[in-house]
Parts: structure tokens; C-alpha cells; sequence
């Protein structure tokens, strides 16, 4: 029987076109699909344990900043300890204010902070000397008075004594970085007047809390001396 000469050439390009179809398709091995397949289970496993590391490694290093500063900061506290804590008596034990012998820097802002209202009733409107350290000079622009500021235990709560300078001196003002208080009728011979550090006794009138300190005013210098 003999086929149409159409049908004879549809058959002639199947048989044509199978092989082609044949070639586009590879066959794996079961086994080697398998083997690829625990490869790539492997390697992201292992990407998982790298970037794990990696997060350990950055924590550490964290950590390890952290314990350094704290190193640094209990080092510093080491080489400088803190300063004992500065009692004073009872402000209600005192005997009664006899405004010659000189009260403590110290003690005066310890009892303005402990109790504002009792202090005041005690040292407000008085006349008395206080003594104390020098830790700083203050000189308002303007006027002739200056201001020197007295060591206690909270050097945010100093006690703070305006000074009017003796006469004889036109001008008094601050020298030698900070450090000194001079006064002088010519700037090219002036007298030291204070330092930082000394230790001075001071007569004024208390004014009691300004601003946070405890104000001294209208002062006089009675003494002042190098600290040991």
C-alpha cells in the first residue's frame, strides 16, 4: 500500500525532529543527583557556620572593647581615690555662734545643704570668719571687688566670699593663668593678694544660698597662707 505523498513527508519530519528533542534532554544518575544535592546541603551549612563565626567574633569584640574601658575607668579610680567623706557636728548640738572664731568652709555648706531653712536661722545676717582652701578666683568686669571661692565637700556648692581689696590698690585682677589674685597701683609691680591653695580666713556677712552657694558678703581678707 502506498502512502499519500503528504503523509510520506509528515512521517519523514517526526522521524527528523525526535533525535532533536532527544538531545535537549540530559539523564542524571540517581546517585550522582543525590551527591549534588548533599554538596549543596554541605556548603550551606557550612555558610552558616562562617557567618555564625563571624557574629561570634564581632560580640567578642564588643565584649572585649567594653572590658577595656571599664579597665580604664577602675584604673583611674585606683590611682586617684575618692576624698573622705567630711562630717560635721549636728547643727542643732552647736553652742550658740560667738562670731570670733573662724567656722569651716567645710562645715558651713554641709549644714546649707543638709538644712537651708536652719542654717539661715543661724549664720543668715551674721558677721563671722570663715576659713577654708582657695580652689578658685572670681573678678567681675566693673567693679573693685573680687570674689574667691572656698573648698567643701561639694565643689558644685562652694562658699563664695566677695572681697573688697585693701584701698591702697587701684586695680586688682586675676594673674599667672588663674592661679593668682593680685592688686597693684602699676600692673608692672603687682602684690599677690592670694593663691590658689592657700588656706584663708575670711570676715563677712553670710547671705546665706544664692544660685547654689553660699554666699560671704562684704568681706575682708585676714589671713591668708601656703597649704602643706
Amino acid at each position: 500500500m502506498k502512502l499519500p505523498h503528504k503523509t510520506l513527508f509528515g512521517v519523514i519530519l517526526l522521524a527528523a525532529a525526535l533525535p532533536l528533542r532527544a538531545d535537549d534532554t540530559v539523564t542524571i544518575p540517581k546517585s550522582r543527583l543525590e551527591e549534588l544535592q548533599r554538596k549543596e546541603a554541605d556548603l550551606e551549612a557550612l555558610k552558616n557556620q562562617l557567618l555564625k563565626a563571624k557574629t561570634d567574633l564581632d560580640q567578642t569584640k564588643g565584649e572585649n572593647q567594653q572590658l577595656k574601658k571599664q579597665h580604664e575607668v577602675d584604673a583611674v579610680k585606683i590611682a586617684q581615690p575618692s576624698a573622705p567623706v567630711h562630717e560635721s557636728a549636728p547643727l542643732a548640738s552647736l553652742p550658740p555662734l560667738n562670731k570670733v572664731d573662724p567656722i569651716d568652709a567645710m562645715d558651713l555648706a554641709n549644714y546649707y545643704q543638709q538644712d537651708p531653712a536652719a542654717a539661715d536661722q543661724r549664720f543668715r545676717k551674721q558677721s563671722f570668719p570663715v576659713q577654708g582652701q582657695i580652689i578658685a578666683f572670681e573678678k567681675p568686669l566693673f567693679t573693685n571687688p573680687y570674689k574667691i571661692l572656698l573648698k567643701t565637700p561639694d565643689r558644685d556648692v562652694p562658699v563664695v566670699c566677695e572681697i573688697q581689696p585693701p584701698e591702697k590698690y587701684n586695680s586688682v585682677f586675676i594673674a599667672n593663668h588663674g592661679s593668682q589674685m593680685v592688686g597693684s597701683l602699676t600692673r608692672e609691680y603687682p602684690d599677690v593678694l592670694a593663691r590658689l591653695g592657700d588656706l584663708v580666713v575670711v570676715r563677712g556677712e553670710c547671705k546665706g544660698l544664692r544660685d547654689g552657694r553660699v554666699v560671704m558678703a562684704a568681706c575682708e581678707l585676714k589671713s591668708a597662707r601656703p597649704s602643706r
